[in-house]
């Protein structure tokens, strides 16, 4: 009673365990590429297979496709930096006198790349303010808006890309706690390949693997058979004490699955278990209890999937789940009511999909060459990243036909020749009282209208909107048209600033007259033209003044200061954030959680 697997699935799972590589035929006829797409789909290191020299010798038809060295060598470039950035977090956490481990690992090596979306970091509950201090130190990012019950998640972005995904944990947990953390800490060990990191005790990891497996991700990946495997192998693990704290969490039945889940999985790919007979037949004694379970068990062993990951039933892990949550011991009768109540509530928030996200319209300015569009669709990728909704809008006062989102396509191309010659023809034009008057009502109209549309709209209804060109654009373009300075130019600014929605976070990228008129000299602009950018450059300077824009000089490494520009707009989006609908759901972060030091 075992399922069925392909080959190319039998063959990943071999090369997933180092234990079992010896046993791989290479000589038979499979697809290649698609043993690589399973590896790669269930999170197998392939930089592990890359540096195993017997492995290399053997493999060459795997080594050598060109889908197996793109993969490895991307990998193997993003785990380097993954490790420096952890190698760094957990020196400075060193040096305030906080522990830390890393949470998922198993000690099966590579501890990097680590191939988890974040790197599950776990300290203790009393050090988790001093950890969220370093990180904000080290240029980290706090994403409230993904916060867990004693999970806090982290991110430090270079331009537009997450480089670094920090997972802080307080407890070990999903929702609610499943281990014994005093005894994590206690048997805490180096990794046998990294000695920098610092990883759980093969009871704890084996613990740790099943439960994120099966309660959290609801399917077993053959990196997580192989990490079981790798702790099943070691000579000290101490079964009843894993199963002990299983029992006093209330996940015996939880565990006992697993166990006879995986060993059907493991007979059907290596031909073998590694779990003892005794152990079997005391999960056997457990899940023989529960006639419903029992049969969830023998209808899942059925199942004829040929592919990992190993999805099981999303119903019975939510039986199991909240079965475990009532049956806690570890937990008064007060506290498994509440945490009975609150998961609901956040599982059925996550189930619906609903973001409940806070909207803001964040104001990029400056003259034209300043890297309002480059700055633009790094801060929209790293909100994008964050799991926010937001977009990009382009604008430009008196040319409407240009108006729009500019989500992928970005902002037209603007000759700067063509943009002055446009200006001189236009100040010619509303020279004229009468021509002055109806381009002002007809430009405000259509500009305040679609500036509502497609900014206060989306703001109301929680998407973040990223201005490229906004009011501040406007009134700069609307002093260079009329070039008098005259009432007619102030009162329309002062509309323009009062019938559009202000922005939360407004910037003013300086790239400086000096740069920019060296550029257009550089590509053959006239003097109208070099004269007409040091204009609207101290235009901007008296508005950023007046109105207390941040002024960021653009002048230097965009990478800088596009890395500047998404972390001080990202900390100002996530600084005390709390929406109306995640609190109907619980589901504010002062919600999940209330109280410094309140674990589950």
């Amino acid at each position: 009673m075992t399922p069925r697997f392909t080959p190319e699935c039998v063959i990943a799972a071999g090369l997933a365990d180092p234990g079992s590589r010896g046993d791989i035929d290479f000589d038979q006829a499979v697809d290649w590429r698609e043993v690589v797409r399973i590896l790669s789909a269930n999170r197998v290191p392939l930089s592990s297979l890359k540096d195993d020299p017997d492995l290399e010798a053997r493999a060459s038809i795997l080594m050598s496709a060109s889908d197996f060295r793109d993969a490895e060598r991307a990998e193997r470039v993003a785990g380097e930096d993954l490790r420096g950035e952890y190698v760094e977090l957990r020196r400075v956490l060193l040096e305030r006198g906080v522990q830390s481990i890393l949470l998922k690992s198993t000690g099966l090596a590579p501890s990097f790349p680590y191939t988890s979306d974040n790197v599950d970091t776990l300290v203790r509950l009393r050090d988790v303010t001093v950890a969220k201090q370093v990180l904000d130190s080290l240029g980290y990012v706090e994403l409230r808006n993904i916060e867990e019950p004693n999970k806090w998640l982290f991110r430090k972005f270079r331009g537009g890309e997450s480089i670094s995904a920090i997972h802080l944990h307080g407890v070990v947990g999903w929702g609610v706690s499943f281990v014994d953390d005093a005894l994590v800490w206690r048997r805490v060990r180096p990794s046998e390949d990294d000695p920098l990191v610092m990883v759980p005790a093969p009871e704890d990891a084996f613990l740790v693997t099943v439960a994120h497996a099966f309660y959290e991700n609801k399917s077993f990946k053959l990196l997580d058979i192989a990490r079981m495997r790798h702790c099943l192998r070691d000579d000290e693990l101490d079964f009843e004490s894993l199963e002990s704290i299983a029992r006093k969490r209330g996940w015996e039945d939880g565990l006992a699955f697993c166990l006879l889940l995986c060993s059907g999985l493991e007979a059907a790919l290596y031909g073998e278990t590694l779990v003892s007979d005794a152990v079997l037949a005391r999960a056997r004694a457990i899940i023989s209890r529960d006639r419903r379970l029992s049969s969830c068990l023998e209808e899942t062993l059925k199942r004829d999937q040929g592919d990992f990951p190993f999805r099981v039933s999303f119903l019975l892990v939510k039986i199991l789940y909240y079965r475990k949550i009532l049956r806690d011991q570890q937990r008064p009768l007060s506290g498994r009511a509440w945490d009975t109540v609150s998961t609901l509530a956040w599982g059925v928030r996550q189930k619906l999909q609903i973001k409940g996200q806070r909207g803001m319209i964040v104001s990029l300015s400056g003259i034209d060459g300043a890297g309002k569009t480059t700055h633009g669709r790094a801060l929209v990728r790293a909100f994008e990243t964050s799991e926010t909704r937001a977009r990009l809008y382009w604008s430009r006062f008196g040319s409407s036909q240009h108006e729009g989102h500019n989500d992928r396509n970005g902002q037209p191309e603007c000759n700067p020749m063509d943009i002055a010659s446009s200006l001189a023809r236009r100040r010619r034009r509303l020279e004229n009282p009468m021509m002055r008057a109806c381009w002002l009502t007809v430009n405000l109209v259509q500009y305040t209208a679609r500036c509502n549309l497609h900014v206060r709209v989306p703001r109301l209804l929680g998407a973040v909107v990223v201005c490229d060109r906004y009011t501040y654009d406007a009134m700069v373009e609307i002093q260079a048209s009329l070039s008098d300075g005259s009432r007619w130019s102030q009162r329309a600014g002062w509309l323009v600033g009062r019938l559009c929605p202000r922005p939360n976070v407004a910037w003013l990228l300086d790239v400086g007259s000096e740069v920019s008129v060296e550029r257009q000299a550089e590509q053959g602009s006239d003097e109208a033209v070099c004269a007409e950018l040091e204009r609207q450059h101290s235009d901007f300077l008296a508005l950023a003044s007046a109105n207390r824009l941040r002024i960021l000089v653009t002048s230097v490494d965009p990478e800088e200061t596009c890395s500047q520009l998404v972390r001080e707009t990202l900390l100002e989006y996530f600084t005390d954030y709390q929406t109306w609908v995640s609190a109907i759901f619980l589901a504010n972060p002062n919600q999940m959680n209330p109280a410094k030091g309140a674990g589950r």
